[in-house]
């Protein structure tokens, strides 16, 4: 009997020695304001995800301060300085050609289609041509439209007359060539400093998608809203994963990162966008914002003088190595029927 006793308290003092399931802790870039509503809206909601997905294996947070300005975020998680970093294709120029076919205009209005679609043509058409080898692709996700938001002294925008030699302040990416292709005039400056070039008619206007009327404060310098049928243009962002970081976790955790990320992170992300332009189009209301539809003799011009892009991006796509045109014809194929089913 004492040897069977002194055996089971062997085996209790063994199993208390055991070490608790290993948590990993994931560092995540974050280079926006702590209350922006990407962090918000999209990313918060995204770590408790993959937290309840891993039963508690995993847990992200964001970094105190940013460790890298906007074009850079990519890089930092290559290099490994943050396990997890997020970021706009269009901030490195000619590194991101594919994930561009979202960015053009006409390609669809809903930031949650957009997302979902995008993803889908991604692992459809773009993985093999290895523009994110250096990491692990964890989701894609689009801002909604992008509107013209013009000034008192500018004036609304309802023709492509109005459009052209106007100054507007624009974010990196598509919609710079989209701007100057269209007669329009590129503004540089950062996001933090819209208000001001606005205010001091350094710019008569930006693109953005109408979120940005609240999230930069805006009431006091925006007068004009124009809205482009179809879509205007949007921004592709990336959510990357350093590739020793990913490859650190058991294939059973990979997967549950995954189950909550990729299509379902991108319907999130989308969704949250579009939810968030759709209160800042109510805001404009309430604040006496005028808010304008193009006209037909406007998208006429508008579809005509921007056909030129979808011709560039399928010729850039192929010379990747892909089917440029299937891959153009596949995404504005799915954005049409996810913005029907919305």
């Amino acid at each position: 009997m004492k040897l069977v006793k002194s055996g089971l308290a062997a085996l209790l003092i063994s199993a208390a020695a055991l070490p608790a399931a290993a948590e990993t802790n994931l560092l995540v870039n974050s280079w926006l304001p702590p209350t922006h509503s990407m962090n918000t809206g999209i990313f918060e909601p995204w770590f408790a995800a993959v937290e309840e997905a891993t039963g508690g294996e995993v847990k992200m947070r964001f970094t105190d301060a940013s460790l890298g300005a906007p074009p850079r975020q990519f890089d930092l998680a290559v290099d490994g300085i943050v396990d997890i970093s997020f970021g706009v294709t269009g901030y490195t120029p000619g590194r991101f050609a594919l994930p561009a076919v979202s960015e053009l205009p006409q390609m669809g209005t809903s930031g949650e289609a957009l997302s979902v679609a995008l993803w889908r043509t991604h692992q459809e058409y773009f993985a093999e041509a290895g523009e994110f080898d250096e990491v692990v692709l964890l989701g894609f996700y689009c801002n909604g439209t992008g509107h013209i938001l013009s000034t008192e002294g500018k004036g609304a925008v309802t023709s492509m007359d109005d459009y052209r030699g106007t100054k507007f302040r624009v974010g990196g990416g598509m919609v710079q060539e989209i701007n100057t292709t269209l007669g329009g005039v590129n503004v540089a400056a950062p996001a933090g400093e819209i208000y001001e070039i606005l205010e001091q008619g350094v710019a008569d206007g930006v693109l953005l998608a109408p979120d940005a009327y609240t999230s930069f404060a805006l009431k006091d310098v925006i007068a004009h809203d124009t809205i482009i049928p179809g879509g205007f243009y949007t921004s592709a962002w990336f959510v990357v994963m350093n590739r020793a970081s990913w490859d650190g976790l058991s294939p059973e955790v990979q997967e549950q990162i995954m189950s909550v990320s990729g299509e379902a992170l991108a319907k999130m992300a989308g969704a949250q966008q579009d939810a968030g332009d759709a209160a800042a189009v109510e805001q404009m209301k309430a604040d006496g914002v005028e808010i304008i539809e193009a006209d037909e003799a406007f998208m006429t011009e508008f579809r005509d003088t921007t056909a030129p892009l979808h011709e560039a991006w399928i010729a850039a796509a192929t010379e990747k190595g892909v089917d440029g045109q299937a891959a153009f014809d596949f995404f504005r194929a799915q954005t049409a029927e996810l913005e029907a089913a919305e």
